[in-house]
């Protein structure tokens, strides 16, 4: 596994986040370098770079954001993350905000990335139900879908095995119309 150092102040939350919000909501991880580049190959066979304005759903510092938008020429990317003491540790040029993704407008967007793994599941089904009901284009999770909403409008693309900071992960690929 290609070593990435995450910044460990990332998950020294605020005890009130965490009574706020919940622990395995504020779980947090990445791709490794590796896992960045495979996500990165696997998006272009999906969408022209250029054409790409992305929506982090929990992104942390906006780690991962920074590469994309490196990697994917003329990309446009944007993230929000629940935890404000994860927001206030951004050190890269990212646009990224404290919010709740249920509340978020995803109409603007045509990719959207959820490392949703570890949400409670009523939140992730929350999730893909929204997604349902105001998205239309790529959306990339690391869960399997299950919320019937989500499934009548989305068609897997692909399930592509993707480095990240704890394991290699499938990562599935959805076009939601």
């Amino acid at each position: 596994m290609t070593a990435v150092l995450l910044n460990p102040v990332l998950f020294q939350l605020p005890t009130e986040e965490i009574k706020n919000y919940g622990l395995q909501n504020l779980t947090y991880g990445s791709l490794s370098k590796r896992g960045t580049a495979t996500m990165i190959s696997s998006l272009v066979r999906f969408i022209d770079a250029d054409t790409i304005k992305g929506l982090d759903l929990g992104c942390g510092d906006g780690e991962l954001i920074y590469h994309l938008q490196a990697g994917l020429s003329g990309s446009v990317w944007e993230g929000v993350e629940i935890s404000d003491h994860r927001v206030q540790m951004q050190k890269r040029d990212v646009t990224i905000w404290q919010g709740d993704m249920l509340k978020e407008n995803l109409r603007p967007y045509n990719v959207l990335h959820a490392d949703n793994l570890c949400l409670e599941d009523h939140v992730a089904e929350a999730l893909e139900k929204k997604i349902a009901l105001e998205f239309s284009g790529l959306y990339i999770s690391y869960r399997k879908a299950l919320e019937v909403g989500f499934l009548r409008r989305a068609r897997l693309l692909d399930t592509v095995p993707t480095e990240t900071t704890w394991t290699t992960h499938p990562i599935h690929y959805y076009w939601v119309n």
